[in-house]
């Protein structure tokens, strides 16, 4: 036991006494949430963009109230910018336009109008063409008769040089569908103002369950707002695979550099494989311990300063799932860096284990919206996605059953000492291979017959 702990002692500083190491823990978060917060600074710097917006108005009734709404806007955005430089708190403006129309009149639109429109665009002169046909209030059944809505002969056309993602389509969109509302209602007699009054939006509110407390008063919560119930899971999902990341890449590089540099035999003439193997993956846990340490704390000042509540409850089962992916993955990770020769020939071997890693990945939105269903469960119950899958689903606030993380836990053990002992085998055998790269039906060899 002395030469593991001592071996152990050694793998966690190699891992942790590294600018490398402290590069990565920078880095890490960066490159996984980085892009929500670059999004935002760079919808901040965006400022307000002018989009100068050509109208053929084929009816003559719907240029006016549009040109009246876009003076709407584009005041509501002078008066949102100078709240913002009056506040000390520049969130919450970003990125915004600012509409300008130009109507055209012409008895009748060509093509080579429409071409000459369109180049104006090209030139930067204007930044779209907004076509309405003359018939666009007018209602005509479908042709086959049936009464599922009216359909129009023509839609309004809005052409610019990215019209599918325009901001200003979406406005133009929203803005022309009230206002042609109003004009078939006024058509038909019908009092907007009654039908905007009998129309109004039914708000459902989300709350958890009603709970009581000693005196039979209302226990009050703080409800959580759409973004922190979506992103808070899926940050501590990510939490738990930045962690086993950190923790087994840099076990694959130490196995490979002691290979690769005659270091492991030195190494072996104190120590049997299994106790060096053991060793190693007892000091990548400690090194991840140490990642997970540096990162909760993080995330605890973050949280706090801004008011998010975390769910420390499911902290127990957090550090312990995270030791045991660590063992299970650094193990594979480890068997794979004793088996090649090179970094790059590894590369083809790991991406099976990485489709493993990132498997709950891939249906977290799925287990997001229905916690307790059936793939839910079925990935809490498959150890490779045991760990993530289940910190993703207790992340939710919602009751897991205690025997799903139980289960999950017994599996778990198991199969890590599973995939130790062959991680092992193999890791006995190839830490002293050297020439070819083996195959796969060499190392499945090794993981069976130990020779």
């Amino acid at each position: 036991m002395s030469k593991i702990f001592t071996i152990a002692i050694r793998e966690y500083w190699a891992m942790v006494a590294t600018k490398a190491f402290l590069l990565s823990i920078v880095m890490m978060p960066i490159l996984m949430f980085g892009g929500i917060f670059a999004m935002r600074f760079i919808s901040e710097m965006g400022g307000v963009k002018e989009r100068k917006i050509i109208v053929y108005d084929g009816t003559g009734q719907l240029y006016a109230p549009l040109e009246l709404l876009a003076k709407k806007i584009n005041d509501k955005v002078d008066e949102d910018l100078e709240n913002k430089k009056a506040n000390t708190n520049k969130g919450g403006f970003g990125e915004r336009e600012k509409y300008f129309l130009e109507k055209i009149e012409v008895d009748e639109l060509t093509d080579e109008k429409r071409n000459e429109i369109s180049q104006k665009i090209k030139d930067g002169e204007y930044y779209a063409f907004l076509e309405i046909p003359s018939d666009i209030i007018e209602q005509k059944k479908a042709a086959n008769g049936s009464e599922q809505g009216a359909v129009q002969s023509n839609q309004i056309i809005f052409r610019s040089q990215n019209s599918t993602l325009a901001a200003a389509r979406v406005w133009m969109e929203r803005s022309l569908t009230d206002i042609v509302t109003a004009l078939r209602l006024v058509k038909y007699k019908i009092d907007p103002e009654v039908v905007k009054e009998a129309s109004q939006k039914v708000s459902v509110q989300g709350k958890g369950l009603f709970e009581l407390d000693a005196d039979g008063k209302e226990v009050k919560k703080k409800e959580k707002s759409e973004l922190a119930t979506i992103f808070m899971p899926f940050g501590v999902m990510m939490l738990m695979f930045m962690v086993i990341f950190l923790a087994a890449q840099p076990a694959l590089e130490s196995v490979l550099e002691e290979k690769s540099q005659k270091i492991a035999e030195v190494l072996l003439g104190s120590a049997n494989p299994f106790q060096l193997m053991i060793g190693k993956l007892l000091g990548v846990v400690g090194g991840s311990l140490t990642v997970f340490s540096v990162y909760i704390t993080g995330i605890v000042y973050f949280a706090s300063s801004q008011n998010y509540e975390i769910p420390f409850e499911i902290l127990p089962w957090f550090v312990v799932f995270q030791i045991l992916g660590v063992f299970f993955y650094a193990a594979m990770f480890m068997a794979v860096g004793a088996a090649v020769n090179q970094l790059k020939e590894a590369q083809s071997m790991l991406l099976p284990i990485w489709m493993l890693m990132m498997s709950p990945m891939m249906v977290w939105f799925v287990i997001l919206r229905d916690p307790n269903g059936s793939v839910a469960t079925g990935m809490s119950l498959f150890p490779p996605a045991t760990p993530t899958t289940l910190m993703l689903r207790m992340a939710t606030g919602q009751t897991v059953p205690l025997w799903q993380p139980i289960v999950g836990l017994i599996l778990m053990v198991i199969c890590t000492l599973f995939v130790v002992h062959i991680a092992s085998r193999i890791f006995r055998v190839g830490i002293l291979w050297q020439g070819k790269t083996p195959t796969i039906k060499e190392i499945f060899k090794w993981a069976i017959s130990n020779n």
